[in-house]
């Protein structure tokens, strides 16, 4: 276990995201709900526009202060979408991606997976929180966790979100599945909301740089949640961002955490939810 760097103070929360009471790099380019045979089939409604509390928060730290005083009212925002990176973190193509994102001031959420947390990695975690970014869940070994026991999904969950709090001192909201394959057991066992997304393929080094821009620009709407990958060595995706970003700030798009796109939106996850999150609302 990774050795507790900080101390984390939260207060409150901007919304609530409770248990499911219910219940990779991913292949899939489209948004889908799950591919797995085991998957509960029946989909709840219970999403609500309840009114979020807008109170500025702040969370302290040795190293540096988060607040979401910069928080607008929900009504306040425009076209609002999340870019989101699976499989590091790393300290080559990660840190690439935050320089990116640095150079064009905009956050992003990071879905991580537990086996590359390391010390030379926890830097680059923190750095990420730092920017303004979120670190968020993708397994700890990206195995199919639909075909785990609910002992090994309990156990992989918990270790995971072990080590991002013990890096950034708050455990994830949100979840990823590897290869976006889900079953009952998971949703009823994974107390956080699932998140998919709009993908390009990207984490095949045979999807060229102009595809990927042109696949993601032509998914992108208000409210989606983009699903690109951060994996050691994919360059390829950081060249495409130098191109996704500006083309998407020209159009009129605020990029957000998947923290503030929930909140932006209004929504309030609600428990028994069995749904994977492509866009807010869905």
């Amino acid at each position: 276990m990774i050795k507790k760097l900080f101390m984390f103070a939260l207060v409150g929360g901007m919304f609530s995201l409770t248990a499911c009471a219910a219940g990779g790099s991913s292949t899939e380019s489209t948004p889908t709900e799950s591919t797995s045979e085991n998957t509960t089939a029946a989909q709840s409604t219970a999403e609500t526009t309840t009114p979020v509390n807008t109170e500025a928060q702040e969370v302290t730290t040795t190293q540096f202060t988060y607040t979401t005083e910069e928080w607008k009212a929900p009504e306040e925002y425009g076209k609002v979408i999340a870019l989101t990176f699976d499989d590091g973190p790393n300290t080559t193509t990660t840190n690439e991606v935050l320089d990116v994102l640095e150079e064009f001031d905009v956050k992003a959420s990071f879905f991580v997976i537990g086996t590359n947390i390391s010390e030379e990695t926890v830097p680059v975690m923190q750095r990420a929180v730092s920017q303004g970014c979120e670190i968020n869940s993708h397994s700890m070994t990206h195995d199919y966790m639909n075909s785990m026991t609910d002992e090994e999904i309990l156990a992989d969950t918990e270790q995971v979100n072990q080590l991002i709090k013990d890096a950034i001192g708050t455990e994830p909201k949100f979840f990823r599945p590897p290869y976006i394959a889900t079953s009952g057991k998971m949703f009823r066992l994974i107390e956080m909301p699932f998140i998919a997304g709009y993908g390009c393929d990207d984490w095949d080094p045979a999807v060229d740089v102009d595809t990927r821009v042109q696949k993601t620009l032509e998914q992108s709407r208000d409210g989606a949640i983009i699903l690109l990958h951060d994996a050691k060595g994919n360059s390829q995706t950081v060249e495409a961002l130098r191109q996704i970003i500006p083309e998407l700030q020209a159009q009129g798009y605020e990029f957000v955490t998947v923290s503030e796109l929930f909140y932006a939106k209004g929504i309030q996850y609600v428990p028994g939810l069995k749904k994977t999150f492509s866009a807010v609302p869905q």
